[in-house]
């Protein structure tokens, strides 16, 4: 009789065929294999932070755009919400964004799946195409001011990264396609409010509330004083009030447009700059005091605001739009009430 010296061979190609196919099922489902996931993403290296379970901060530089920051100065939020990974802004370039779906992915294990353009402001909305997100969310409002500013303020963008223009190369806004009606609602793990700038300038706040935070958009700024510029202050002032009247028990803490994380009460201290920035600059005109005078000195107790407002840029902008806000408010008759 003939012994086989391999008894078991003959199952042995069965089990490594069947093995084989659930290496490949596994593969499949984990995503792409060891030797992929060791491949660097591209662009540069972000800083990702976790703050929850399930959401993850993308802090943006403080101060203007500029070669060194690259336009990366909008703070961005990304929330895990089941099978779908949820985005607040898309960065300043489409090359930024490929770098930021791919980190995101290796941090989160999803892809962006729904990206939020919060206002129009370039540094936050044109990485929506480096994304490659399915939806893309703004309110309509929001998306009118896009498609009437974005070539304008690409180029605006363009003029600040000098040595990094290249980043703009070609690009166009990518305009959402899922446009939000009315002055509040819910999306997703969000509930989210519209508010102004000017009359003709729309933000949208969204809150998370099953982690206690607000991000604020346009309206706040932990890095300084707001950044005022394309804005009338009685519309901001009225915004940052009712921003206020959001804030509820279980709010712990806001993110602002640029700069750290801020506490309960941040729209009221903010609002207080705002309205003593107003007065200041309504008396300076009454006292007939030139435009080229230096901003005086404003009794606020604002953390945001530098004990030296003299030497931040961002104030001596806001000083020169108060001034001309107090100006032509001078011209108005007397009866006409003067906000």
């Amino acid at each position: 009789m003939r012994v086989n010296p391999h008894p078991l061979t003959r199952w042995r190609q069965p089990l490594a065929a069947a093995l084989g196919t659930a290496t490949l099922a596994l593969t499949l489902g984990l995503g792409a294999p060891r030797s992929a996931q060791a491949t660097p993403c591209p662009g540069p290296a972000l800083r990702i932070e976790a703050v929850a379970p399930g959401v993850w901060w993308i802090p943006g530089a403080a101060g203007d755009a500029d070669a060194t920051n690259r336009g990366a100065i909008s703070n961005l939020l990304a929330v895990r919400d089941g099978r779908r990974l949820w985005l607040l802004g898309s960065g300043p370039s489409p090359g930024w964004g490929r770098a930021l779906r791919c980190q995101l992915r290796r941090r989160s294990g999803l892809t962006v799946t729904d990206v939020i353009a919060p206002w129009s402001r370039p540094e936050l909305v044109l990485g929506q195409t480096g994304l490659r997100a399915p939806r893309h969310w703004a309110h309509a409002d929001v998306i009118a001011a896009m498609r009437a500013r974005c070539a304008h303020c690409i180029e605006r963008l363009r003029l600040r990264l000098g040595e990094a223009a290249a980043d703009l190369d070609g690009v166009q806004a990518a305009i959402p396609t899922q446009a939000l009606q009315g002055d509040s609602g819910r999306l997703g793990p969000w509930r989210w409010w519209r508010l102004a700038r000017s009359p003709d300038t729309a933000v949208t706040v969204w809150a998370l509330p099953r982690a206690g935070l607000i991000a604020a958009h346009g309206l706040l700024w932990s890095d300084g004083v707001p950044d005022l510029r394309d804005a009338t202050l009685a519309e901001f002032s009225d915004a940052l009030q009712a921003l206020a009247g959001l804030e509820t028990e279980t709010t712990r803490r806001w993110l602002p447009e640029q700069g750290p994380w801020l506490a309960p009460g941040a729209p009221a201290r903010e609002r207080d700059y705002i309205e003593a920035l107003r007065r200041a600059a309504r008396a300076a005109v009454d006292d007939a005091a030139l435009e080229t005078d230096p901003p005086p000195a404003l009794p606020v107790r604002w953390p945001q605001a530098n004990s030296d407002l003299g030497r931040d840029l961002r104030h001596g902008l806001n000083w020169q739009r108060a001034w001309r806000e107090a100006e032509a408010g001078a011209f108005d008759s007397p009866g006409e009430s003067r906000r």
